[in-house]
């Protein structure tokens, strides 16, 4: 997630975790929406569970109360969690037992639970972010973060296991429109949504207008023909430049939809997130952005903006970042993308005004300096997405744009790797970055506490 103008998706591992990471998870079941009253009902049965032993526990939004959870035979588990639970993100972690130890490497469990939530209308919230589950009195949205669905921990690998196949039934008596994330919209109040193609669903449910053009769909929006043209010319040169660059192909068809926050925003802020194919802004009007005689985008800040979600795609798709790094992989490369795709639009002045920006922006900023960092949490915000960036553009300084295109190739070509300190140093040597080259970089931009003084 982003938010512009108020800045508030290792080689040599074990054998088994290649294992671990070749095996999906496969999600069925019901879900049942009361859009009126905010509640959500599931029953659901996640199959073909890795091999992860007694090292994994179950991730539920903190807002659901489990029924039951079941094995394959229907039978009725012990699990623990319940009481005086331990967080992680957004969601309450539970572990399955059998006896008085964690049920050890099940095949299948079936969990039904029930949660309620509130219903924001003309009373709001003071934040709203990708991991609430929010209802607005006219939509549900519900992401991965926010674990509306079971996700299962990898405590060994630190690993989020959020990306599922599925075939699931949902159900809204009254949502007139429902969409999973992986299949197309469907008309409700109750649809089938299946995909064989493991992805991280996101559930947007409610009354609101659908738009297609050839590279998208458009989610309660209301645009013309020309701003839908003008919108997806400028999503194309994204990533056209993007895959070029990293030599990914970029072949998804996105899904953007307009969502109305469930807080009170001040005037001029826009947030968007990534729940991929999705792409999600709030605060804004996507047709108003575009200029149809020109099909540019009449706020050259939209760009990088928007540019920023588009290289999820490769920074949190193709790459899924885990570890101490987890926040600078996912955000920090996504923010540099940003840049460097608009750096392709509007100039290479432009790209030196906004880092040089941002580094006087930061003088007084204290970071962790990276090879330090412990936890994923100590990369703050600001961290993530304004300090991050900047040492990104530092290594740049040393090594030149073509070995930086090929450090972050070579960071998409290692997923399922941990996305620690040693990574990013391995990866750089697999792009040429020579040894002297990094003994550079960390002595005038890792190890210190603010670098900003050195960029250019």
């Amino acid at each position: 997630m982003l938010s512009r103008k108020i800045i508030f998706l290792l080689a040599g591992l074990m054998e088994i975790v290649s294992a671990v990471q070749a095996q999906v998870p496969h999600l069925t079941g019901t879900v049942r929406i009361n859009m009126a009253q905010g509640l959500i009902s599931c029953d659901f049965t996640l199959s073909d569970l890795p091999r992860l032993g007694k090292d994994y526990q179950v991730l539920l939004n903190k807002g659901f109360n489990i029924k039951a959870i079941r094995d394959s035979a229907g039978l009725v588990l012990k699990y623990g969690g319940f009481y005086n639970g331990k967080m992680r993100g957004e969601g309450l972690c539970y572990t399955p037992q059998r006896g008085d130890s964690t049920y050890a490497n099940p095949g299948t469990l079936r969990i039904t639970y029930t949660g309620a939530f509130p219903v924001y209308t003309d009373t709001l919230n003071f934040i709203d972010f990708k991991g609430l589950i929010a209802f607005n009195g006219k939509t549900l949205r519900a992401t991965d973060q926010s674990k509306w669905y079971p996700v299962i921990y990898d405590t060994r690998n630190d690993r989020l296991i959020e990306q599922v196949t599925y075939r699931i039934i949902v159900e809204g008596a009254d949502a007139k429109m429902l969409f999973v994330n992986g299949d197309s919209p469907k008309a409700g109040p109750k649809a089938i949504f299946e995909s064989k193609i493991p992805a991280a669903p996101l559930l947007f449910a409610g009354n609101y207008p659908i738009q297609q053009t050839p590279g998208a769909w458009f989610l309660n929006t209301k645009m013309t023909a020309a701003e839908l043209s003008g919108f997806e010319k400028n999503i194309a040169e994204m990533k056209q430049f993007l895959s070029a660059k990293l030599n990914v192909p970029y072949h998804t068809k996105n899904v953007f939809i307009e969502h109305e926050p469930v807080e009170r925003f001040q005037q001029g802020r826009v947030w968007g997130f990534v729940n991929f194919p999705v792409i999600a802004f709030a605060g804004t009007s996507l047709g108003r952005m575009v200029d149809t005689r020109t099909s540019a985008l009449k706020d050259s800040s939209d760009y990088p903006f928007i540019a920023h979600e588009v290289a999820h795609y490769y920074f949190g798709n193709v790459l899924r970042p885990n570890a101490t790094l987890f926040w600078f992989f996912l955000e920090s490369t996504a923010e540099y993308l940003a840049v460097k795709t608009a750096e392709a639009k509007f100039g290479k002045a432009w790209a030196d005004a906004h880092f040089q920006k941002q580094a006087k922006d930061l003088a007084g900023f204290k970071a962790i300096p990276l090879d330090q960092i412990r936890n994923q949490d100590e990369v703050s915000g600001t961290y993530r997405y304004n300090y991050g960036p900047l040492l990104l553009r530092g290594l740049e300084q040393i090594v030149g744009e073509k070995r930086m295109y090929r450090l972050l190739e070579q960071c998409l070509r290692a997923d399922g790797q941990l996305t620690d300190y040693a990574f990013f140093k391995k990866r750089a040597a697999e792009a040429g970055i020579t040894a002297n080259e990094w003994l550079q970089f960390e002595k005038t931009f890792i190890r210190t506490s603010n670098a900003t003084a050195a960029i250019r």
